[in-house]
């Protein structure tokens, strides 16, 4: 596999006459037409491994066996892996693209989340028939 604290290449931020910036590497060329190409097996491999690791995460959680449960925990940690391989190349050859989020944006949203904190009221607690219950930290 490869190694996963790797950089994603000689990415430049990309204004294109959009007021929005995004990260994105070069372009690789490709052949477009109706058949299928390089691009659109990456994009399918990565909507199967996005599906693989929904449906193996469900499974995870439901099952009850720990041996079962270790081996699809596994196996689940791999197909992250693997979709990462493929986000990564796909990136590499710039065809994902990113768009990073204004700062002031992100500001917006935490001051909105933030007030919606201030309307619960044992913060930090749960209560349960009468009993309060701090939550664990794992």
């Amino acid at each position: 596999m490869a190694n996963y604290s790797g950089s994603y290449g000689n990415y430049q931020q990309r204004y294109g006459g959009s007021s929005t910036p995004t990260v994105k590497n070069p372009s690789a060329s490709f052949k477009k037409g109706p058949e299928f190409n390089d691009r659109d097996r990456l994009n399918d491999m990565l909507a199967t491994e996005k599906w693989l690791t929904d449906g193996f995460n469900v499974f995870v959680r439901e099952t009850s066996h720990q041996d079962l449960y270790n081996d699809i925990l596994h196996v689940l940690n791999e197909t992250h892996h693997a979709a990462r391989d493929v986000f990564n190349l796909m990136f590499e050859k710039g065809w994902y693209t990113l768009h990073p989020e204004q700062p002031g944006h992100i500001a917006k949203h935490h001051q909105k989340f933030s007030q919606y904190e201030s309307q619960f009221a044992n913060q930090g607690q749960t209560q349960f028939g009468g009993s309060t219950f701090q939550p664990m930290d794992y």
